[in-house]
């Protein structure tokens, strides 16, 4: 290589602020950097799930991401224009009524729901349900699986015998709603995403060694936001069996250090953090060689000495 100095191959096309590249540079975040350039080339508005897929992150990485650049000024919150839904309107029992006599798709969508969670429905129930219906305009489809995962979450959670009551429903439709999962394509998608990480989940909890028990709601958050890291069961073992041998238990805040290091410095799979450790311990050898080895002042003291000693 000789000595010219490298440059773009092109002029540069996205013009950015030298306020916002000093920020980006001083914070150190490549995923902020790589954040801030897609919004710049899109024109500035966040779509989070179109990020995701551009820059090859879950959603919820984006998000965080998203709020990083926002502490350091260089995204701003709009006000919206409604807020997010979270209850329905009142609705009289004499309205359900009506509608579920004229409605043929309510009609199917009462049957529906009843046979799946054994029971008739009270009145409460049938005014939550329309409610979804109506008010969020969920399709029936989209209704039913919506009920079904709730269910299956339930059960796992709890048993089967346990009752499911409507309001763990019609709060998992408005976080539906408020996601814009509204067409059973986008809801099948959403689904085989939570599925894909709850797989993902199971196997890392058995590459650290726990079997036997349920994680807890704070160590299934930490391996959630690990794998929105980026990490796998190998490279968490690995994790958890250092956090094991420096503090002889597995701590779980501590291991997320051990993770947040990893991460910060781009190390995610086994081999990229073993190169990281050889990396550090050859820094670290050099560094005891250098402080270990006389200065040239110390030498020419040395010196002196042994020529007095050698005329003594």
């Amino acid at each position: 290589m000789d000595d010219g100095k490298l440059k773009l191959n092109r002029p540069a096309l996205l013009a950015v602020p030298l306020r916002d590249a000093e920020a980006l540079l001083e914070a150190g975040d490549g995923d902020g950097a790589l954040l801030y350039l897609y919004l710049v080339k899109e024109g500035g508005a966040l779509d989070l799930d179109r990020a995701a897929r551009a820059l090859r992150l879950s959603t919820r990485a984006v998000q965080g991401v998203a709020l990083r650049l926002e502490r350091l000024g260089l995204l701003v919150r709009s006000e919206p224009e409604t807020l997010p839904r979270q209850e329905p309107p009142e609705y009289r029992a004499a309205d359900v009524v009506r509608r579920s006599q004229s409605d043929p798709a309510f009609q199917d969508l009462v049957k529906e729901t009843q046979q799946t969670l054994g029971r008739v429905l009270s009145s409460t129930d049938l005014k939550k349900l329309f409610g979804i219906y109506d008010d969020l305009s969920l399709p029936p489809e989209v209704i039913m699986l919506l009920i079904h995962h709730c269910k299956e979450e339930h059960e796992q959670r709890y048993g089967a015998t346990r009752h499911l009551g409507f309001a763990v429903i019609e709060k998992e439709a408005y976080a539906w709603f408020n996601r814009e999962i509204m067409t059973y394509e986008q809801a099948e998608s959403y689904l085989a995403e939570l599925d894909r990480r709850k797989t993902l989940a199971g196997e890392i909890q058995r590459a650290m060694g726990i079997r036997n028990r349920d994680l807890s709601a704070t160590e299934r958050r930490y391996i959630m936001d690990w794998i929105d890291l980026g990490y796998g069961p190998e490279a968490l073992a690995l994790a958890a069996d250092r956090t094991v041998t420096n503090t002889g238990e597995l701590k779980w805040r501590y291991m997320n250090s051990i993770v947040r290091s990893w991460h910060g410095k781009g190390l995610h799979t086994v081999e990229e953090i073993e190169k990281g450790d050889r990396k550090s311990s050859d820094r670290a050898r050099q560094g005891d060689i250098a402080a270990s080895a006389p200065d040239a002042n110390e030498l020419e003291r040395m010196k002196k000495l042994r020529e007095r000693l050698k005329n003594s």
